[in-house]
Formats: structure tokens, sequence, C-alpha cells
């Protein structure tokens, strides 16, 4: 196969930086920065001294103006034809600027240097020019070293998403004519542990160590660059048709057996997954950059998953990402006008048969697809933030509700509402306060309330969430560890935090009669709680079989579908009433 040649490695062993200080004071380079602004005016907003004496200028006045509508220089409109080149084509552009001055002709070396936005959204977007003018007897090194700084990544020295995007735009079709290319996107799968664990300098060390795992994985056709953050781009083609996606497939299978060997940094050996996601099309494919979204796509179906594969994209995915892009606006809409609502599952002293509390639920009834499943909307509004003012209207309107109870059924003074958060939530800088805001609205005190957490919530983030969980005791609110059993289940972490009581996830307790093992999780689970002296809640329960047999280990409480479904508030209240008479 044919390397992609000029593939971009000049600072694959050493950082770059600004290089203005290290060049020789012989030379003289004129700067000047020009914005580009959302109404299409572009703005001189910074230049140096040598900028104006070379071009000719005796004033520093030229800030701010509009270089559209005001021509500076007597050069014909050679520099606006060249800025708007370099807007067009979105890549450097380099002229022999040639302006009258003082009735005497002048020529310098101008280049003109686009920087793109750093926004996600806008990331194709021009946000600034900059101009370096060097007379042309200095040499044009430092307009190549301006060039290099705005193309390369500081970190790594490997090249950036700009100049990623350039080789999509302007090379693939005459490297491999007839021939297809293919993108691997690849994501370091919860990095963020790693800087927040250890801190950014590690972080550091630990991606240039990534870095070279993976190169070493690389063939000579291939051309890696930071995409953004811990996200890595790799390019790969070849000219004849057909070969490209093994090819591509075979090269992520090689990264995945590098990076399961372990990071060794400062001693620590770090263990990480990769999700790889690829596209594949034609070099001469008219949007090239239609390829990078999609193998991005590919990559974003991955990211929520805890191993490390790959993906190739299918069309079908773009189908599944526009929908879910379309019920992400829907949610959204959703929780501006109220349109979610709770439902209440009853949770069960096993003993006595009596009411302890129930377990609010989010629902949402679309207006026109009916119910929609919480396994669907859920993921989703953790992937995009939303479970955050979700979850905290879920709180409130939780408190709200036990406290008209309480007020209106003295039988259930002791009612518990349990109520789940998610880790995103939990984090958030101002969740105890919102917590204790909402019992104070709903005018109840901390004991009728118990936060279910995961076990993930608990080990990704452990010292943070240990201080987090101490302040919410603090309010008296009751902890309940949710699906024990399902992830780490370790003893270690059960005494580091403040939990008052371990659910069984429903799956154990399903086959607990049917499967031997299933049985074997639960009575050591409930052996677990009763010598830490936690309480035990079984979830799942659907037969009197299953109820017998964790009444017999020990368990105090439960909820499933033998006592109840989750209930509309109306039907709610009806079990309730149901239950005071039955007490009366």
């Amino acid at each position: 196969m044919p390397p992609i040649n000029n593939a971009p490695f000049l600072f694959r062993n050493s950082t770059p930086g600004y290089i203005a200080e290290k060049h020789s004071t012989r030379h003289r380079y004129g700067i000047a920065r020009l914005t580009i602004e959302d109404n299409g005016l572009i703005r001189l907003t910074e230049s140096n001294p040598d900028f104006l004496q070379l071009t000719g200028q005796q004033t520093d006045d030229l800030t701010g103006i509009n270089l559209k509508d005001k021509q500076i220089w007597r050069d014909d409109g050679q520099l606006w034809r060249a800025i708007c080149r370099c807007l067009a084509e979105k890549k450097t552009q380099v002229i022999n600027w040639t302006f009258s001055e003082n009735q005497t002709r002048r020529s310098v070396s101008c280049s003109i240097i686009p920087t793109f936005a750093q926004n996600a959204a806008r990331q194709d977007r021009i946000s600034s020019l900059t101009l370096v003018v060097v007379n042309n007897t200095a040499d044009r090194e430092f307009a190549d070293q301006i060039h290099k700084y705005n193309y390369y990544d500081h970190l790594t020295g490997l090249p950036n998403k700009a100049y990623l995007n350039e080789v999509f735009d302007s090379r693939l079709a005459e490297k491999f004519p007839g021939g297809e290319v293919a993108i691997l996107l690849i994501n370091i799968l919860k990095f963020q542990r790693i800087n927040e664990g250890f801190g950014y300098k590690f972080g550091d060390d630990v991606i240039r160590k990534i870095v070279q795992r993976i190169e070493f994985c690389l063939p000579e056709n291939a051309m890696m660059a930071r995409f953004d953050g811990d996200k890595f781009a790799i390019l790969i083609g070849d000219e004849a048709f057909g070969v490209i996606k093994n090819e591509a497939g075979a090269l992520a299978s090689s990264i995945h057996h590098e990076m399961k060997k372990p990071v060794e940094v400062d001693h620590h050996n770090i263990h990480l997954g990769l999700c790889i996601g690829v596209a594949v099309g034609a070099a001469t494919m008219k949007d090239n950059s239609l390829l990078i979204q999609q193998a991005h796509i590919a990559m974003q179906r991955l990211n929520n998953k805890s191993k490390s594969r790959t993906l190739v994209y299918q069309p079908e995915l773009q189908t599944r990402a526009n929908s879910r892009l379309k019920l992400e606006n829907e949610l959204r809409e959703a929780l501006k006008k109220s349109q979610l609502s709770l439902d209440y599952q009853p949770i069960i002293n096993l003993q006595t048969g009596g009411l302890i509390g129930f377990e609010a639920l989010c629902r949402w009834r679309h207006s026109e697809r009916g119910a929609i499943p919480p396994l669907e909307f859920i993921p989703l509004a953790e992937e995009t933030g939303l479970i955050i003012p979700l979850g905290n209207w879920a709180l409130r309107e939780a408190c709200l509700v036990v406290s008209q109870w309480i007020n209106r059924y003295p039988g259930i003074s002791n009612l518990v509402m349990n109520v789940n958060v998610t880790g995103l939530q939990l984090l958030e800088d101002d969740f105890v306060a919102t917590t204790r805001e909402a019992l104070l609205t709903a005018g109840i005190d901390g004991h009728h309330l118990k936060l279910e957490i995961t076990e993930s919530t608990l080990i990704e983030n452990s010292d943070l969430v240990r201080d987090i969980l101490l302040d919410l005791k603090a309010l008296g609110i009751s902890l309940a560890i949710d699906d024990f059993g399902t992830g780490y289940s370790s003893l270690s972490y059960l005494n580091r935090f403040p939990a008052d009581t371990l659910k069984i996830d429903k799956s154990f307790v399903n086959r607990m009669n049917a499967n031997e093992d299933s049985f074997k999780i639960i009575y050591i689970i409930s052996t677990l709680a009763q010598t830490l002296g936690m309480n035990l809640v079984a979830e799942g329960i659907e037969t009197e079989d299953h109820m017998k047999s964790l009444k017999n280990l020990g368990c105090q409480a439960g909820q499933g579908y033998l006592f109840a479904r989750p209930l509309s508030l109306e039907d709610a209240e009806a079990y309730i009433r149901k239950e005071t008479f039955l007490r009366a």
C-alpha cells in the first residue's frame, strides 16, 4: 500500500511552543490578528509595531477597523483577495504582497493563517486570521513555525484536528485515486477518572504513553492525529477498492491487544480501555468530513460501554443518531412543559406485610408515542446532562408528594420516599443544597427521604462522593446502595460509605429458586448486611416463593409485582387509603 506522503510528524519528539522569543533579532516579523465576527465583518484587533512599520503605517489607530469596508493599503485589493481565498479554502495563503507607500512600491512576504473555532459545534468555522509579514530579505522560517503551531498538538506533537480536516479536504483523492480510506476515532474510556484521581500532569504523561502504544501498531500508510482531549484519529488508505475495511478492523484489533497491557507511569499501573469507531468511504467522496462524522457516531454508540470494543459505521447508526437527537429535543421540551410524571412502587415490610414507603420512578408519556420506557430516555438524559434537571425535579416532586400524604393520613407518619440519584446529579456542586431546599420546601424531616445510589457512582469518585454522602446524612437522610451485587460488591468500600440499606437486584431475585448461584449470592449479601448492621431490601419479588425464601434469609423489606406495580399518583394514594383502613 502506498504511504500517505508528507504525513506530518515534525514535532513527534518535541513540544512546539510560541517561537517568537527564540528567533534571531535580526529578523523583523510583523504580526496582526484579524477577528471574524458572526455578522461577517473582519476587524483588525491586534498588531505589533513591526507590522505597522513593515506595512508603511505610521499610527496604531488601525485597531477595530473593518477591512471589508475600508481599504488601508493601496494594493489594488491584493490582500483582501488573499483573505477571501483563505476563508473559502480554509487553509494558509502566502502572497508576495505589493503596495504603494509615498508613491513608491514596496513588497513584503505575507502569510495569512486561519485559526478554527474551538467550539465542537462550530469546529469547521474560522474564528480569526493571523497575518505574518516578513520583509523579503528575511527568511520565512517564523511564518512556517506559526503554521506548525496552528496545526500540531502541543502535548503529543501529533497533527491536530485542523490538519486532519485539511488532509480530508485536499489530499485524499490525489493520494488514492479510485481507492478507499478509513478513519478510526479512538476514545479512552473514563479517562477523566485519571485526571481526577492523579492530577492533570499525571494524565498528560498517560496520554503520551498511550500515543506511543498506538503508534507502535500503525502501518506505513497511517496518519495519526490528536482529535480532542482523550480522543485520537487514525487515517489509512489504499488504492485498491474493497480491502480497507478489513485493514481498519485488523488495526483496531491490534490497538486493543496492545492496550490490554497496563500503562506504567510513576510506578502506577493504569488499566485503560478504548472504544473505536470506524468509517470507510471512497477517497473521491465529495464530503470527506462526513466520514469523520460517521466514525464519531460509531464511537459514541460505544461510549457508554465499559469494555473495549470496535464498531464499524452502518447507515442504521445514523438513523438511530437522528432519532436520539429528536428524542433529546423532545425530552428538553417535556422538562420545560412539565410533561414528565412520577409513578410510585410500594415497599413492603416482609415480616408484617405493612407499607414502609414508596420508590419514586420517573415516567414520560409522549403525546405521539405514548409511554416511553425509562430504559430509553434515562440513559439519554445521563448522556446529555439532562439527568440533572430531571433528577432534581423528581427529588422536589417526590418530597412534596410524601409531605402531602403524611399530612393527609396520620397513620403513615413514618412513610419513607425512595428517590434514585445518578452520579452526575450527586456530583453537582449544589446537590446537598438542592436536597436541603427540597426538604424545607416540602416541610418534611430528612428521615422521610432515602436516596438510592448505584455501586458504580460510589466507586468512580469515591473520595468526593463520601464527603457528599456524609453531608447528606447530616440532614437525616437515609442512603441505599441500589442494584447491589451487579457491580463491585466490595466489603472495603461498604465500610467507607455511610449507607444504611442494600438493595438486591431483581435479576438475582427472579432466578433465586431456579438457580443455585443466584440463591448463594443473595445468601452472601444477606449475611453481609446483617454483619454490617444494614437493612436489606429485595427488588423484583413476583411470587410467594420469592417472598418466603427472602424472609427465611433475613430480608426485611421488598418490592415487586407480587405487591403492586408502579402506581400513578392517584392509585398510590388509593393504596395508602387501603393500607390505613387495614391498620385501623
